[in-house]
């Protein structure tokens, strides 16, 4: 459906064929295209407009910001300057995913108890069974989709907002093409983080750092969890793991559980905010630290966004 079809006046959408009246929650003057997306029980509107803002980037002034991805921290963000590092927490949105998951294996069993089959597929394994989608399944699956849109939403908001406070101007994000299909962290956690849609929720920073003029550079994030950013370690292989073992030291003394990494003089630091600190140095490798930028990440800041 066009722009004419569908109105903009005093904030509200109307389609008069449709009699419909919506109040939209940004100020927009004129429209693209207005679509209607079924889902379980209606439809969802959706209404694509251009803003018509030119980005005008921030210069370099040396102050960065680095964001590890995660699961129990859905991202953990520092900077080269003396503000405190900031977790956001993912714990909300790894129950979300649990719970969606269990359930909807109950709702399959219940389905091959009642023997609600659609078809029969072959593949390499045999036979497999096709069972239709239920208006179980579907409910499940938008009331899932909501809540990871609401935390992407807010999530990438009080990133920027922490940005912003930090007064830089380029972010650097840890990303690898193919951390879903390799990941390697065991069944349950391998489940959580191929859950949690990070390429989705990283395009929405990057979208949300544009409007305010700040740069967003994704790197690979290799190395960076395996060498100590206070050492002045730089995240590549002659640093990494394989490597210390070939040299005698042992990788293992320096990953405490998963949430605690072991420095060269035995300081322990999240093991996240490490990360996050080599990923700044994986693009600006010459980055260099406020003094006591070690008391400053052993005190990072958790926030938890409402879902």
């Amino acid at each position: 459906m066009t722009n004419q079809n569908a109105k903009v006046k005093d904030g509200y959408l109307t389609i008069p064929k449709l009699k419909i009246k919506v109040e939209l929650a940004l100020q927009v003057k004129k429209i693209q295209r207005v679509a209607f997306k079924p889902i379980y029980g209606g439809y969802k509107l959706i209404v694509q407009y251009k803003i018509n803002k030119e980005i005008n980037y921030l210069p370099d002034n040396g102050r960065y910001i680095g964001i590890d991805p995660g699961v129990d921290n859905a991202f953990a963000c520092v900077s080269n300057t003396e503000n405190m590092p900031l977790l956001i927490n993912g714990r909300n949105l790894k129950s979300v995913n649990q719970y969606y998951n269990k359930e909807r294996a109950r709702l399959k069993k219940l389905q091959a108890q009642y023997h609600q089959l659609e078809s029969i597929i072959n593949t390499k394994q045999g036979p497999k069974p096709v069972y239709q989608e239920t208006k179980a399944m579907k409910r499940l699956t938008v009331w899932r989709n909501d809540k990871i849109r609401q935390f992407a939403h807010k999530a990438s908001k009080r990133i920027v907002n922490y940005t912003l406070s930090c007064e830089a101007n380029t972010i650097v994000i840890g990303n690898n093409k193919s951390w879903k299909r390799s990941s390697n962290m065991g069944k349950k956690n391998n489940q959580n983080f191929i859950g949690i849609p990070h390429k989705v929720m990283i395009e929405m920073i990057q979208y949300k750092a544009n409007l305010a003029g700040i740069s967003v550079i994704r790197t690979n994030e290799s190395y960076t969890s395996q060498t100590s950013a206070l050492d002045n370690e730089k995240p590549c292989w002659e640093n990494g793991n394989k490597n210390r073992q070939r040299q005698g030291k042992s990788p293992v003394n320096r990953r405490i559980k998963r949430g605690l990494f072991k420095t060269n003089n035995g300081t322990l630091i999240n093991a996240d905010i490490n990360g996050a600190m080599q990923i700044i140095r994986k693009v600006f490798p010459k980055t260099s630290f406020v003094n006591g930028i070690a008391g400053v990440v052993l005190r990072p800041v958790k926030w938890t966004a409402l879902i």
